[in-house]
């Protein structure tokens, strides 16, 4: 099944080609439509390839659950700087440079890389790369995104976020945490987070669950978190947790569920906000004094 011949449409703004379940091509005329601002592609399953837009005037494209599509479209000519894209659930394997706003990436199970011109992306408020099972690292230009307020990046390989992630200071949630059964990280292979220098300013929740963390996977700075309201460690293999987290003022949760090679527990003397803590199945011998001012 192929789409007719849009050469002769040359004022059409909105295009609704969801669920066409059969629809295996695109006809290459789609580039003619110079207004086209909205192009729905959702749940065309079949769907293996896709023509030039040739349009500047594009707004958001959805491309969810076109789940034979290796190839992501190409967009020539400059593209607006609110272009909205979500994908999840196809073939695709990188992304082009040109991409400038992302929304949902979610499920791409064969993308690898992201590229490194997403540093150019200063709108970019939202960056949703979870389950993406083969994705193994973020480029360092990811720093550069200053506005960036969200990083999901659960679901993948990532071991080692860039170091530059700390100059987020308008982040407020971040996710490397892995999947207990589905996704982890190979044997030997131990997640790592940066050193926080006293940026990440505005960080209240940060889920590291599963990622097989020990000794020196966790910065001793990490009490600089000075916004930090919910931390999430459950499923680690670390022994103890670096002191400074005694720091973190603002912290209302902490989860150190099946931490099971937890041996002692940080001093909570400054943890005057702290209202839930989980110790379940872990098998701390004692716990500290300073949990009766909790």
């Amino acid at each position: 099944m192929q789409t007719p011949d849009f050469t002769e449409m040359s004022n059409l703004e909105y295009l609704d080609l969801g669920n066409c379940i059969n629809l295996e091509e695109v006809h290459h005329s789609l580039g003619c439509p110079t207004k086209l601002k909205r192009l729905n592609l959702i749940y065309c399953r079949r769907l293996k390839r896709f023509p030039c837009v040739n349009v500047e005037s594009l707004e958001y494209l959805d491309l969810k659950f076109c789940s034979r599509l290796e190839k992501f479209p190409e967009i020539c000519g400059r593209t607006r700087p609110n272009l909205k894209i979500k994908m999840c659930d196809s073939e695709i394997r990188e992304l082009p440079s040109y991409i400038v706003q992302c929304l949902t990436l979610r499920h791409l199970d064969n993308l690898v890389a992201l590229p490194s011109s997403i540093g150019m992306l200063k709108g970019l408020v939202i960056l949703d790369v979870s389950n993406c099972y083969k994705l193994e690292s973020l480029p360092e230009e990811l720093g550069d995104l200053v506005n960036l307020e969200k990083v999901d990046a659960s679901g993948t390989l990532i071991s080692r976020p860039p170091s530059s992630i700390v100059r987020l200071n308008k982040l407020t949630f971040m996710s490397f945490a892995k999947q207990r059964y589905n996704v982890s990280l190979e044997e030997g292979m131990y997640f790592a987070f940066p050193q926080v220098n006293e940026g990440l300013r505005s960080l209240e929740d940060l889920d590291l669950s599963y990622c097989n963390l020990k000794v020196g996977g966790l910065p001793e700075d990490i009490g600089s978190l000075s916004s930090l309201k919910e931390l999430n460690f459950t499923g680690n293999n670390f022994e103890h947790l670096p002191g400074s987290v005694a720091q973190l003022g603002a912290l209302r949760s902490l989860d150190l569920k099946e931490c099971k090679r937890l041996e002692e527990l940080p001093d909570f003397m400054g943890m005057t906000n702290l209202m839930t803590l989980n110790l379940s199945i872990i098998n701390i011998g004692h716990l500290p004094q300073s949990i009766n001012q909790l």
